[in-house]
């Protein structure tokens, strides 16, 4: 007999990637948020924002499956992560992409290099993971710069390839922190539409920032962190969101 799918695997198979309810979570004895209530569902995106401080990161690294809830109940792609072992939490990483305020590469080796790290560790061949790359080259607005060192890069290319090195594993759920930090403005819209543009091949994004006019660069659900409670601002209607197409 077929073995019943869980309330969690139940939520994966309708989309939900992700579903937080009454969380609160923190470091040794600070708690950072308090009663969290979200959901990232596939190909949609949500943004965060809220001023420094307010619990942006810690939320992004409940997500990622860094930090364990302190109450509350955290369902990431079909498993309670307070019940799941080790390994599928190991596991699940995998299908989890991320982008970091401050990236961090391996300087000297190309962009090119930097961003196909992930298929290498997972034991591919360049024969098997060539043209894939470049794909995420061309897709991020890199194919001049793939050649070259990532020092040689500038800070939005810098991005630019975190985020490529971030989708080349496929995730199902991508998540960044604070992506535009320190780009002047067209920069961070860019990068964020670049993002958003993932919703497209049915993967669901999570975005934390700063700041605020990002949220109509793009269709997606707007929340506002503060002071470590999160809010649901505004969400972006079917028809709204066929004008950014």
């Amino acid at each position: 007999m077929a073995r019943a799918n869980t309330p969690e695997q139940e939520l994966l198979e309708r989309g939900v990637l992700a579903r937080l309810s009454g969380v609160d979570a923190g470091y040794k004895t600070a708690t950072v948020l308090f009663g969290i209530e979200f959901e990232a569902r596939a190909g949609e995106v949500a943004l965060i924002t809220g001023p420094a401080a307010a619990g942006k990161t810690t939320f992004t690294h409940l997500l990622r499956l860094a930090l364990t809830p302190r109450s509350g109940r955290c369902v990431i792609l079909g498993h309670d992560i307070v019940r799941a072992s080790a390994r599928t939490r190991a596991d699940l990483k995998k299908r989890i992409g991320y982008v970091a305020e401050n990236p961090t590469f391996i300087e000297t080796w190309t962009a090119f290099d930097n961003i196909a790290m992930p298929l290498r560790l997972a034991g591919l061949k360049p024969r098997d993971y060539a043209d894939d790359v470049r794909e995420l080259v061309e897709f991020v607005g890199l194919t001049d710069a793939a050649d070259l060192t990532i020092e040689k890069l500038s800070g939005a290319e810098r991005h630019r390839a975190a985020i490529a090195r971030a989708l080349a594993s496929k995730p199902a759920l991508i998540l960044a922190d604070d992506p535009t930090a320190g780009m002047s403005p067209a920069d961070g819209r860019r990068i964020v539409r670049l993002l958003a543009e993932m919703r497209r091949v049915g993967a669901g994004v999570v975005i934390a920032s700063q700041d605020e006019s990002l949220a109509d660069c793009a269709p997606l659900s707007h929340w506002r962190m503060e002071r470590g409670r999160l809010t649901l601002v505004a969400q972006t209607a079917a028809e709204e969101a066929e004008a950014f197409e």
